[in-house]
């Protein structure tokens, strides 16, 4: 019996422990949030990353046990930590605009001008931008055409255009065309009562290259028939691509303009977490020399 009440103790002396460290953990974060120290907030919300990014040592293990505590907080403690960030994002990625179309969730659309995109979401609780993939990877492959003075759509913009080219000239040469099947006709009927039953090979060459002419020319006729539908939805692709060509050239100017290449842009995102933390610290450090 002395060995159960002592297990006993010993459990009752864990529990405690961990209800002591749930509450020391939640008065620490009220603490954070009442005197509005965001830097304090992120290293209580991911410890393990704050001691990797900021404090440069041995990452330090998650007390999930008290941080999933605030689970259900997350929305709430995103959208408190979001005016300060966002503000911060305003001077550091000028061209950002943000849209919180629900409690603590953040849309991120790239410019102002018109038909700007919807670039992908910030994620605030972790510091960190969320791209679409397929928007991004755009954006990432017109910066490397650009290298050798291409743009993202030229390519298709040439196709389509050459296409029109040639359903264009399809159809000016349809009073030409008209003239060779009635030409060819006319052959053909003078070397049908011309021919026999011992027609030589070379009168039946003729005979089908004049069948094969007519079937080409036919054939032509054939693709005339939504000849101007296509190039119509051509010439509107075409205009779609060029204003997304538009688009992404004020993205990449906005970028270089604010970064200097793609490359620190890239490099400005993998370490917006730090950044970020640090402007908190030296925005601390010059409040408290006021």
């Amino acid at each position: 019996m002395a060995n159960v009440g002592n297990g006993a103790q010993d459990i009752s002396q864990v529990i405690n422990h961990q209800i002591a460290n749930k509450i020391k953990y939640l008065k620490e974060l009220k603490a954070a949030v009442d005197a509005h120290d965001d830097k304090q907030v992120y290293q209580l919300l991911d410890n393990q990353r704050y001691a990797a990014e900021i404090e440069h040592r041995e990452q330090q293990p998650n007390d999930q046990g008290v941080m999933n505590l605030v689970d259900d907080l997350a929305d709430q403690l995103s959208n408190y930590l979001s005016g300060k960030l966002i503000k911060y994002l305003g001077h550091t990625y000028p061209f950002f605009y943000y849209e919180e179309y629900q409690t603590g969730h953040f849309r991120v659309y790239f410019g102002n001008w018109w038909d700007r995109r919807l670039f992908g979401e910030l994620d605030v609780l972790n510091l960190r931008f969320v791209f679409n993939k397929e928007e991004y990877q755009k954006l990432e492959q017109s910066f490397e055409l650009a290298k050798s003075g291409k743009r993202y759509n030229s390519a298709k913009i040439a196709e389509l255009s050459n296409e029109d080219d040639r359903l264009q000239d399809l159809i000016d040469k349809s009073e030409e065309r008209a003239r060779q099947k009635n030409s060819i006709q006319d052959q053909l009927r003078d070397t049908n009562s011309r021919g026999g039953l011992f027609e030589s090979s070379r009168a039946k060459e003729t005979r089908q290259s004049l069948v094969d002419k007519l079937a080409q020319l036919e054939d032509d006729d054939k693709k005339t028939e939504n000849a101007a539908e296509t190039i119509k939805a051509n010439e509107k692709t075409v205009l779609e691509l060029s204003k997304e060509n538009t688009i992404l050239s004020y993205e990449q100017k906005s970028i270089n303009d604010t970064f200097g290449s793609f490359d620190d842009f890239v490099l400005a995102n993998r370490n917006l977490y730090a950044n970020y933390l640090q402007s908190l610290d030296n925005e601390k450090k010059a409040g408290d020399q006021e």
